[in-house]
């Protein structure tokens, strides 16, 4: 059973990340279009209204897709009381929304804001009304199905948000691009699933008793994402919460988002073995050697090219952002590796745990905020998310060793191979930047190349060292010597299931 779970999650894993890629990739090249077209003002209207409707959103996201999935038993009821909810909670904060859009423009001393915050409440309405059968491609594993339902709309919106930004070169591509995007997530999710529901109020005693904990952690969970911006926003200006929100989204978008998605493709898995104490501690260090493999080096990664990075794909206007990029790609590396503990309490149906993590976290943020914005502004702001996220690392590490019983140098020795190699490959790849220093696309180009050749290659001096041991370093090893080894030969003899 073991074997076939493990295989499964990771043929979904492997889904989910060629989701993600597709999804930033589409995101990013957005962005850099976008970028150019439209000035940091416009962007940074758009960060102010949608960092209220986040807030607003936390209180109408009910977090039922976990509970459906954490229950293995669910009931049609379950899903009709679940669309139900989600359709009440998303018209009362639309209605919301637009009842406070005047004030927060006054705040703000910004009046587009009011009218952007109305276009913006439709998004609350689209999200209720959404399909909540789909919820079955992560259930069942079916994440090919979750891969269409989300890249589809993507790519469709990205070409008409390019297009309403070519017409009106205003912050108006950016509303309208986000609501064509869930408008089309909308129609796909009736197109692909047949699941049609009905008005249930059944089973809402029953999925509010789980999901009023994942509405506390949403409390936190917007502390820690999207309060920069709503206090960069007023202590300094619609700017530098702009060139946080981007820097943000470049700095974590080889990490964070990656990562959350592997996540997605776990979770279910933690579910299915949540009654099973050794199974659950394998899949969970499985699970933390795969994510800290990949985001410890992109997180590396993305800090030192950030000064090619930011001016080659967002402009010279942009360039205050490369300082914020670098703390940020580290911060959402870190965040990276603490980011699956939160789905071992949700699978245990203990989520009061995460609640409390999350709280802290949320505390340990807004003060470090409070005062390192005041200092260095847009800059200290990242370097509180980094800060942030070695605590509550150092936390989670703690409390995971109660909850699952795993040491802490267990956990530890988790995250030291690719630690080592990402450290060597970024000590390299800084000597090559002095000894031969390169600009533009050829300097990205080529660093990222080196630095990933590095850790590579370091990464498998390691693991040879240790005796070739079982895990992800053997499965990815094993898979590119077989396709090696099938170019060599010119056929296609050799194959071996990863």
């Amino acid at each position: 059973m073991e074997r076939n779970l493990n295989k499964a999650i990771a043929v979904g894993a492997a889904w989910m990340m060629g989701l993600r890629l597709s999804y930033r990739l589409i995101g990013f090249v957005s962005t850099a279009i976008l970028a150019r077209l439209l000035s940091p003002e416009d962007f940074g209207v758009v960060a102010i209204a949608m960092s209220f409707f986040a807030l607003i959103d936390i209180f109408s996201k009910l977090g039922f897709q976990t509970v459906l999935i954490q229950n293995q038993d669910s009931s049609i009821d379950h899903y009709n009381s679940a669309w139900t909810f989600n359709l009440l909670f998303g018209l009362l904060s639309a209605v919301l929304l637009v009842a406070i859009s005047g004030s927060i423009a006054t705040f703000y001393q910004n009046q587009n804001i009011e009218m952007v915050l109305w276009v913006v409440s439709l998004l609350f309405i689209l999200n209720g009304i959404k399909n909540v059968g789909v919820v079955d491609f992560q259930k069942e594993l079916t994440f090919d199905k979750e891969f269409k339902l989300v890249i589809i709309p993507k790519f469709i919106s990205f070409f008409v948000t390019i297009s309403i930004a070519l017409y009106c070169l205003n912050f108006w591509a950016l509303v309208a691009g986000n609501v064509i995007w869930k408008l089309l997530e909308v129609i796909a999710s009736y197109k692909m699933h047949s699941f049609r529901p009905k008005i249930c109020f059944k089973r809402g005693k029953e999925l509010f008793g789980f999901s009023k904990w994942l509405m506390v952690n949403n409390v936190f969970y917007y502390l820690n994402l999207r309060s920069p911006e709503l206090i960069l926003g007023k202590m300094i200006s619609p700017q530098a919460a702009a060139i946080y929100n981007l820097s943000f989204e470049i700095g974590t978008m080889s990490t964070s988002e990656v990562i959350s998605n592997l996540n997605r493709a776990i979770y279910p898995g933690y579910a299915k073995v949540s009654s099973q104490l050794s199974e659950l501690q394998s899949l969970y260090k499985n699970s933390i050697r795969a994510i800290a493999v990949i985001a410890m080096p992109l997180g590396a990664g993305v800090a030192l090219v950030s000064p090619w990075l930011v001016p080659l794909f967002l402009g010279d206007q942009w360039l205050d952002a490369i300082v914020p990029v670098s703390y940020l790609a580290l911060g959402g590396a870190v965040n990276a590796l603490g980011s699956n503990v939160s789905y071992i309490y949700y699978a245990l149906g203990r989520p009061r745990i995460s609640t409390f993590e999350l709280g802290f976290k949320a505390l340990v943020f807004v003060t470090s905020i409070y005062f390192l914005v005041n200092d260095n502004g847009v800059v200290g702001a990242a370097q509180s998310f980094l800060l942030t996220n070695l605590v509550s690392l150092v936390v989670s590490c703690l409390v995971l060793r109660i909850v699952l019983k795993i040491s802490i140098f267990e956990q530890l020795w988790l995250y030291a191979k690719p630690f080592f190699a990402s450290l060597l490959m970024s000590g390299v790849v800084a000597l090559m930047m002095i000894v031969f220093p390169l600009s533009g696309f050829l300097g990205l180009l080529s660093y990222a190349m080196a630095g990933a050749a590095i850790y590579v290659f370091t990464l498998y001096l390691v693991w040879a060292f240790n005796g070739k041991p079982d895990g992800i370093e053997a499965k990815v090893f094993n898979y590119i010597f077989v396709k090696v080894g099938v170019l060599i030969r010119g056929d296609t003899s050799g194959r071996q299931d990863i």
